[in-house]
Order: C-alpha cells, then structure tokens, then sequence
C-alpha cells in the first residue's frame, strides 16, 4: 500500500466534503461543481491507486476505479480552465467535454471485463501486440489524461502574469496546480513510451514521482479552495486588532446607538461593521481641540473624553482632512486607530 497516496486521497476528499457542505442550500457556479469533483476525483483516485496492490486480487477493481477517477478529474479540469479563461462559457463546449470524458470513461468501463480486470499492467512489445483493453488503458487514457493538463499548463501561461498583482493567492494557487500537472504530463508521457515499447522495467523512475507530483496538485487545490477565504479571515482580524481600541472608544462616546452585536459574525464581516460604525461616529461627534484636529489631537481628546454638543464645534468629519474616495476614508481610520493606540498605549491604557 502506498500510504502517500492514500493519505492525500484522504486530505482532498475531506476537503470536498467541508466545501460541500459548506456551499449547501447557496448558488453553486460552474466553476465551484468543478472545483468540488475535482477534489473527491483527486480522493477517489488517489486512494484507489494507492491500494492497487491490495485490491489487485479482486478483479483488479482498485486499478478501474483510479482510471475512471482520472478520466473525470481530467474532465473536470477541462471544464474549470473553461471557466478561467473566459467569463461565459457556452453549453456546447462544456457538453463536447463532457462527452470526450464520457466516451473514455465508458471505454475504460468495457475494457475492464475484456481484460482489465486480470491482464497485469505489463505493456507491449509493438504496437501491433495490443488488444482493445491495453489499447485503451496504454494509448487512449494517456492521450486524454495528457490533452487536459496540457489545457492547464497553458492557461496558467496565460494567466499568471496578468493576474498575479491582481489576485495573487489564486494566481500561486493555479501556478501549483500547473506544476503538478506538468510532472504528471511527463510521467504519462513517458510511461506510456515504456509501456508501448517493452521498456516496463524502465517506468519505475517516472512514477516515482507521482506522489510529489500529487502532492504539489493538492496543495495548489486546497489554496484555490480555501486560500483568499482564509486569507480575508487573517487579514481582518489584523486589522481587528488594531480597529477594536478605536471602535469600542466611539462606541463609548457617542450619544447615538450606533452599535450592532457581531460576535457571531465571520472576520470580515466585523472588519466591515468596525469601519461602518467609526465613519458614523466621525461624522456625528464633536471634541474640543485645542489647536489644529489632526490624528494625535483628536486621539488624545477622544482618550480623554472631550466630547461636546456644542454645534458651532465641527464634527470630526469636517474637522479631519478633507477625503474624496472611500479608500481616503478607511486610510484614515486605519491612521486614527494606529495613533488612538500607540497614544493608549503611552498612558499605560493598552497592553504593548
């Protein structure tokens, strides 16, 4: 048994299943059912491969079930680039990849009981030695396996310099996946040459590297699963972290309940409440400052409390520097809340 494919079988199924279940009951685009199959073929497969030797006994069923986890894993790779590529994807394409991966997919099905199901993997001398099932396992199978990873070696030549400032995780994710998919071009490659030519006894090198290979894929599919979303989530509490001090004190100092309970909401969700509920309380308090309002003045009064309803005192929102986009605004919350910290932190108020 070869317990590196069975374990990273085992990582990419759990991994389907959490984004199944996750995304049940919600709008599932084309792009997210690839994603999905893709990782529960990955499992399937992996798993499946990864017992040949045990399973080799009984009608050499391990063997079939990873050729057909691969024949739709290809698929659904066909189908994904599909979805990167291009914006609308016509349902012709998609069903002309669908039935190039139904047609192998059947054929790896008939050759099973005509000879997959007890012929040893032992390739052939000539091409002429070959029967229906060797043909389609050692010829047909990975022609196809190799016509789709090279689809994904392809768009990531495409993609990744246009993207890579764009969407940097996704881009290093999709970089991952081109990777493993040109190790396993090449091992295909040249397998099937070995297979094709009685050179078997050479194709161990080849295949040794398909655990790394699988690896390499798995790794950039779990990035392109789970990576922008786990990255908003650090990233938000960072930013949490240095909003919160700021927030609870407008919170504290507003006559007006402008706070909402979100302890059961995800990071990014308080992140963007945090922000809300400080531009409100910039735009209705009113501190008295001596001198100009600037970050250190208006941290220091909004430390101490100098809150007043005096109306011909501005509020902080036309006292601060004048902004003209959104971004403006949050850079300069983000920059009330550093200074709000490090002046609560110089009076002994906040931990270091």
């Amino acid at each position: 048994m070869n317990w590196a494919f069975v374990a990273l079988g085992i990582c990419a199924a759990l991994l389907g299943v959490e984004r199944a279940v996750r995304q049940r009951g919600e709008p599932v685009t084309l792009t997210q059912r690839c994603i999905i199959i893709s990782l529960f073929a990955i499992g399937v497969g992996a798993v499946a491969y990864g017992t040949t030797g045990l399973t080799a006994p009984f009608d050499n069923i391990g063997r079939v079930i990873w050729h057909c986890a691969a024949a739709i894993l290809v698929g659904a790779l066909e189908i994904l680039i599909v979805t990167l590529r291009s914006e609308q994807v016509s349902t012709r394409t998609v069903r002309h990849i669908l039935a190039r991966s139904g047609v192998v997919l059947a054929l790896l099905l008939i050759a099973w009981p005509l000879g997959t199901a007890y012929e040893p993997t032992i390739g052939v001398d000539r091409l002429s030695d070959h029967t229906f099932s060797t043909a389609v396992t050692l010829i047909v199978f990975p022609a196809h396996v190799i016509w789709a990873l090279t689809q994904v070696v392809f768009l990531s030549i495409f993609r990744i310099p246009r993207d890579i400032m764009r969407r940097p995780i996704s881009t290093i994710a999709l970089l991952l996946i081109a990777v493993g998919c040109t190790g396993f071009i090449w091992i295909n490659a040249m397998t099937a040459l070995y297979m094709n030519t009685g050179r078997i006894t050479e194709s161990g090198g080849p295949l040794a590297l398909s655990p790394l290979c699988l690896a390499v894929s798995v790794a950039g599919a779990v990035m392109l699963a789970v990576g922008e979303r786990l990255y908003d989530e650090i990233s938000a509490r960072y930013q949490l972290r240095q909003l919160t001090p700021l927030w609870q004190r407008m919170i504290e100092l507003s006559d007006q309940d402008l706070h909402l309970s979100v302890q059961n909401f995800p990071a990014p969700s308080r992140l963007q409440r945090a922000y809300v509920e400080i531009a409100d309380a910039i735009c209705t308090l009113r501190i008295v400052v001596d001198g100009p309002y600037d970050p250190e003045s208006v941290s220091s009064a909004l430390r101490r409390g100098d809150v007043t309803e005096d109306p011909t005192r501005p509020t902080l929102s036309r006292a601060l520097p004048p902004r003209q986009t959104r971004r403006e605004d949050l850079q300069l919350i983000m920059v009330l809340a550093n200074t709000y910290r490090r002046t609560a932190r110089e009076r002994g108020r906040l931990p270091a």
